[in-house]
Parts: structure tokens; C-alpha cells; sequence
């Protein structure tokens, strides 16, 4: 099956009507997230709030049809983190020296969907060597118990420290990094 690689900006991926909010349902509804149907609603406005940040770049997996198999984006972690609830929630967590080491020169992959139909068959692992191709490092948060995770680990990607979640906030999180280091060597080049 032929599969067609895109690179957007924030407004080619605001301007994608309805695929991406159909594929986050598809990987989050299901377990090891579950997410609640408020969450998954909540997701077009978090994708375009990740959209409007510095940086911001989005790799997208095409079938033939156009349906979209794969989605990835991120953005340069900013070097001023204060005042950000979330990176507040992981300085917190790991302390301001695990934070400062593992966001330097790094690039922050906030999401990585791929249609149930099309695991197993590259889209993954393109979509996130494109993310991360030419970068000296990068991370992620996820959980152990998702099938992403045996990705990253396949891909050099290393666990750094779990998260601390509440009762009932779903899945173990870790925090996984990426360095020029621990890059398979076929990783370093640039895959879409």
C-alpha cells in the first residue's frame, strides 16, 4: 500500500478538517488511554493551542484515498519554561536540573496517532523520524503500557523517569528522551 508523507506549518494543520480529530478519537478512546468523551472533544482546541506555539511542525501519513493513517507534531522545547503549568507539573516531578537536561536543544514531541489499520506498517516510525530528523535530541511523554512505547524503545528512544498520576487519572506516564547518541543510525537521516 503506497503512503504519502506531508510536513505542515500551524496553518496547514488547523486547515485539515476532521481527520485528525476522528484519528485521536480512534487511538485515545481505547485502552491503555480510554479517554473520556469530554477529552477527546477537548482535542481541536488543544491541537490549534499547540499550533500557535514557536515552532510548531506536523508530519501527516496519506493513503491514496487522502485518508489520513498518521499524524505527528511537536515543537522546539522553549528555552523559558516558567509560569507554564505543564512544565511547572514536570519540574515538580523530576526536579529543575532533569528538566533543564532533557528539554535543551530538544524537540517535543506532543502527539503521535496512527490509524489502528495501519500499525505495523512504517507510518510510526516514519512519522517520527521525520520529526525528529536532524534534532540533537528529543522527548516525549507516554505511557508504558502503550504500544507506542515498544516503538520508541525499537527506535533508541530511552525512558527517564515515570510521572506521578492521581487515582483514576489513567495509565503510568514516563518521560522517554532521544539523543544523537542513542539514535539508531538509519534514524539520523530524514525519512518524509
Amino acid at each position: 500500500m503506497t503512503t504519502l508523507f506531508r510536513r505542515h506549518d500551524a496553518s496547514g494543520i488547523t486547515s485539515l478538517t476532521g481527520g485528525p480529530a476522528a484519528l485521536y478519537e480512534l487511538c485515545y478512546a481505547a485502552p491503555p488511554w480510554s479517554e473520556t468523551p469530554e477529552q477527546i472533544a477537548g482535542f481541536p482546541r488543544r491541537l490549534a493551542e499547540a499550533a500557535a506555539r514557536p515552532g510548531f511542525a506536523a508530519w501527516t501519513a496519506h493513503d491514496v484515498d487522502d485518508r489520513l493513517l498518521g499524524l505527528c507534531y511537536g515543537w522546539p522545547t522553549p528555552a523559558d519554561r516558567s509560569g507554564d503549568p505543564f512544565y511547572d507539573m514536570l519540574t515538580g516531578a523530576l526536579g529543575a536540573d532533569v528538566v533543564a537536561g532533557l528539554s535543551r536543544d530538544a524537540f517535543e514531541v506532543a502527539e503521535l496517532c496512527v490509524h489502528p489499520e495501519a500499525r505495523g506498517r512504517g507510518v510510526g516510525r516514519a512519522l517520527l523520524e521525520a520529526a525528529v530528523a536532524g534534532r540533537p535530541a528529543a522527548w516525549l511523554i507516554t505511557s508504558p503500557e502503550a504500544p507506542a512505547a515498544r516503538l520508541y524503545e525499537r527506535l533508541g528512544w530511552r525512558p527517564v523517569a515515570p510521572l506521578p498520576v492521581g487515582p483514576g487519572a489513567g495509565p503510568p506516564l514516563a518521560v522517554y528522551t532521544l539523543t544523537a547518541s542513542t539514535q539508531p543510525q538509519e534514524l539520523s537521516s530524514p525519512a518524509a
